[in-house]
Formats: C-alpha cells, structure tokens, sequence
C-alpha cells in the first residue's frame, strides 16, 4: 500500500493496518514503516491525534485514548 491509497482509509482502518505491519516484524520503527509506504509520519500522527490515536514508543503501535469532557 502506498500513500495515495493509505488515505483513502478512516483512521480506524489506517491505526488497524499501521500496528499490523509493526506488530509483523518487518518494520522496527514508524519511521521505516512511514518511508517506505511514503507518508509524512508528522502529518499523519497529528491528523490521527484529532481522532483520538497516539502512538506510544514503547508498545511500537498506535493506541485509541478517549478522554470524557467533564462540563
């Protein structure tokens, strides 16, 4: 998959297929993954961030955090 067709994706299906491929062995970091798929990974960290994804270094995968507003 290339960039053309990764933002085809919601965020869901594009957080799904990102962890896959890291969680594959194939990839040690996002960067490797981002470069070779040709997506710019502060683009696309911020635009899943808006929806609620955060990659967290140390699990090497994109996690869905909800935060309740309180008011």
């Amino acid at each position: 998959m290339y960039g053309h067709q990764f933002y085809q994706f919601p965020n869901s299906i594009r957080v799904e297929y990102l962890n896959k491929e890291l969680q594959s062995g194939r990839y040690d970091t996002l960067e490797e993954l981002a470069a070779e798929i040709f997506i710019d990974i502060e683009d696309l960290k911020e635009e899943l961030r808006v929806g609620g994804y955060y990659f967290v270094h140390e699990l090497n995968r994109f996690v869905k955090i909800e935060v309740e507003q309180i008011g």
